[in-house]
């Protein structure tokens, strides 16, 4: 059985700005269940003023691309993970790819009727006129709204993520190992990100797959960066164990500590989407040691980082 989770606060030091985060999490009724994990951040610099709706509607858009193409795959019976394609990986790669195309192209004409219906005001008239905005130009309009996007998808039998921009998505293995879901852009160094604004998105987007998983999630880079180094692994065990031992109060619990985290960590926006099969992670808690630190699902402290922002 799956269960989805998501959680969002606002940055410690963002107290008069509107959060520019987003998330969500869906379960579909399919025969086997399927779960989507969604996060978007949005840039929030002064000249991607509406980066909060840009967010918004990345989390939006891509939930029902996904949907859409599970859909689509159970419809022509070519399910995404079958023997032809664990035989070859390079074609769920190209199938991927054709996926994060539609999304990019869905959210920029998502936030193009949203420049239309939403007229600007003299404020953020001002703003593009200080940060050489021109509005006639499509690539300045869509770079107003300018966001990140990380997606997760669990079945059964098979796993997906999909990446443009920093965050992080990290997975929990069938035999509960847990590890790094995509591997890191190089190029994201010293506050920098890809974009789903950017004119070359498609290339700036990464994925991995693969068969069986216990777990996966997403999340802002305000989150990852409020950990002390590697300990953003054992915080995913920990929210496994909380999901599994205290199903009713887990998501409430993480939901309270996210303005914590921000506080103590990284002091910015903050949010986090996952989708958990707890028989599996039953199974694999069975198997661990029978004490395990923080069985208070209210008590994450240990893996922050110490108040690093103050």
């Amino acid at each position: 059985m799956f269960t989805g989770f998501k959680a969002v606060a606002p940055g410690f030091s963002h107290n008069e700005q509107n959060c520019q985060d987003a998330a969500d999490a869906i379960l579909l009724n399919r025969r086997d269940g399927v779960g989507i994990a969604l996060v978007a951040d949005g840039h929030g610099s002064r000249r991607h003023f509406r980066s909060a709706r840009g967010a918004e509607l990345a989390v939006q858009v891509a939930k029902e691309a996904i949907t859409r193409f599970i859909e689509i795959t159970e419809e022509k019976n070519a399910v995404f993970w079958n023997e032809t394609i664990r035989a070859n990986p390079k074609k769920a790669a190209e199938t991927l790819r054709q996926l994060e195309s539609n999304i990019i192209y869905c959210w920029r004409e998502a936030v193009l009727r949203h420049s239309k219906t939403s007229p600007f005001t003299g404020e953020e008239h001002t703003l593009c006129t200080e940060n050489n905005i021109n509005l006639e130009d499509e690539n300045d309009l869509v770079a107003i709204y300018g966001s990140t996007l990380l997606g997760a998808v669990i079945a059964q039998e098979f796993w997906f993520a999909i990446q443009i921009g920093d965050g992080a998505c990290v997975i929990i293995t069938d035999r509960g190992k847990v590890e790094i879901g995509i591997p890191e852009d190089k190029r994201l160094e010293f506050g920098r990100t890809t974009s789903l604004c950017n004119t070359d998105a498609l290339e700036s987007f990464r994925h991995r797959f693969g068969e069986r998983i216990a777990g996966i999630t997403v999340a802002s880079d305000g989150v990852t960066d409020s950990f002390l180094p590697n300990k953003y692994a054992d915080f995913t065990m920990q929210l496994l164990r909380n999901f599994v031992r205290y199903p009713d109060l887990a998501e409430r619990n993480l939901q309270s500590f996210l303005p914590e985290l921000s506080r103590r960590g990284s002091n910015d926006d903050v949010s986090l989407a996952g989708i958990f099969d707890l028989a599996q992670g039953k199974h694999i808690l069975n198997e661990l040691p029978a004490e395990t630190p923080n069985s208070n699902p209210a008590e994450y402290g240990e893996y922050c980082t110490s108040d690093a922002g103050n």
